[in-house]
């Protein structure tokens, strides 16, 4: 099988430390190496070099290969713009179907947090074996532990399949993207409900089949534009692979994986990383926080003293200062949207 990792988000939910120029799979948030480091890092024994790519807009090769020095030049699929996962998905599997490959590739997300290592590989192993079967495609499923709002979850039922069934294959019947809290309440208190990891394992050929017959101007971008993948991104529209295909193709499994997944995809998600203090503060840098509680703190540079406060966000980089109530987070990306020179 092949190893796709997908470094083309921007991450703007951590602003102001992840910006554009410098999203948050290319930073560091609970350990010394960045995100996207540690997940090539996980991949490094479980398939050679020549099986494992890394998907990256062009405006990222400089922090790349700064951060990943020993990745060969024929290990980048390299796009010219950022257009959505469906779009750094077609790409691959057109690449992998012009060289006559069609084994399995799993694409994973560069910005994701695994704490069981063995197994994460293993469900991953286990996907691909699914993958085998025609128009397979399988998602990791992760059992939730709270009502979140922010990640998509999976409604299943069990696989028919035989030889699915015995690898603990279920079939997802539906999607629920960011629900309210009251609907996750509810999604969470069933069994067959899983949150989506964003992980997907597939054959080239069943990913291409796909997207040419739900999004067909993606797929035929690149196939009338073989040599020019700039023209070919030119024409597609900015899709999510979620949207474009997972939620209409017909043979979607979801494996169920406890490997201590989480998804590092906001400032309220550091809690879950961070040893709080008595208070239930969590905080990064050099912070003073007295009479404070339920503070998420990050600073860089100067110090900083927060005095008498509960439940902020307070993030101070060079790149700007973002305060605001936890409660508020899920508004930053609207906010930051309306005033496009922040990021």
């Amino acid at each position: 099988m092949k190893i796709v990792i997908m470094a083309g988000g921007k991450g703007t939910r951590f602003w102001p430390l992840s910006t554009e120029h410098a999203p948050k799979q290319f930073l560091s948030f609970h350990s010394e190496q960045t995100l996207i480091q540690e997940t090539v890092s996980r991949f490094r024994d479980f398939v050679p070099d020549s099986r494992l790519f890394v998907a990256v807009p062009r405006r990222y090769l400089p922090v790349l290969r700064e951060q990943l020095p020993g990745l060969a030049p024929k290990q980048l699929i390299v796009e010219p713009r950022q257009k959505d996962t469906a779009a750094c998905i077609a790409l691959a599997a057109f690449r992998f179907l012009q060289a006559g490959d069609n084994e399995p590739v799993a694409f994973i997300p560069a910005d994701q947090y695994i704490d069981d290592k063995a197994a994460y590989l293993a469900a991953i192993s286990a996907a691909a074996e699914i993958a085998l079967r025609p128009n397979a495609i399988v998602t990791l499923g992760i059992k939730p532990r709270r009502p979140e709002t922010g990640f998509g979850y999976l409604l299943t039922s069990p696989a028919t399949e035989e030889e699915h069934a015995a690898l603990g294959a279920r079939r997802v019947n539906r999607f629920v993207e960011k629900p309210s809290e009251e609907k996750a309440r509810e999604l969470i208190g069933k069994d067959d409900v899983y949150w989506n990891s964003g992980i997907i394992v597939c054959r080239p050929e069943t990913i291409a089949r796909c997207i040419e017959t739900y999004e067909p101007a993606i797929w035929n971008s690149l196939a009338e534009n073989p040599q020019d993948i700039d023209a070919a991104y030119a024409g597609m529209p900015r899709l999510s692979i979620d949207y474009a295909v997972m939620e209409r193709a017909d043979s979607v499994y979801c494996l169920p994986i406890d490997c201590g997944w989480d998804d590092i995809g906001s400032w309220a998600s550091m809690r879950r990383h961070l040893e709080p203090d008595s208070a239930g503060n969590v905080s990064k840098g050099n912070a003073t926080l007295p009479e404070s509680a339920g503070n998420i703190v990050f600073v860089e540079g100067k110090p900083a003293v927060v005095i008498g406060v509960k439940d902020l966000i307070i993030v101070s980089t060079a790149n700007g200062l973002l305060v605001c109530p936890k409660s508020e987070e899920p508004s930053l990306k609207k906010w930051l949207s309306l005033n496009g020179d922040l990021t």
